[in-house]
């Protein structure tokens, strides 16, 4: 694979993801770590708490 070959099909995975982790958002509560280095708790009410 070529690098632009290899970036492309990154770029499709990262849109794949993203979306498949915005649908578990919806039904499960999940917990991880923000820029700002807290451990946060995401609900499917969409709140989010620093734990």
């Amino acid at each position: 694979m070529t690098k632009e070959e290899i970036l492309k099909k990154h770029n499709e995975m990262l849109i794949l993801w993203n979306a498949w982790m915005a649908e578990k958002k919806k039904h499960e509560i999940h917990t991880f770590e923000n820029e700002q280095g807290n451990i946060v708790r995401h609900y499917p009410d969409g709140r989010e708490v620093v734990i």
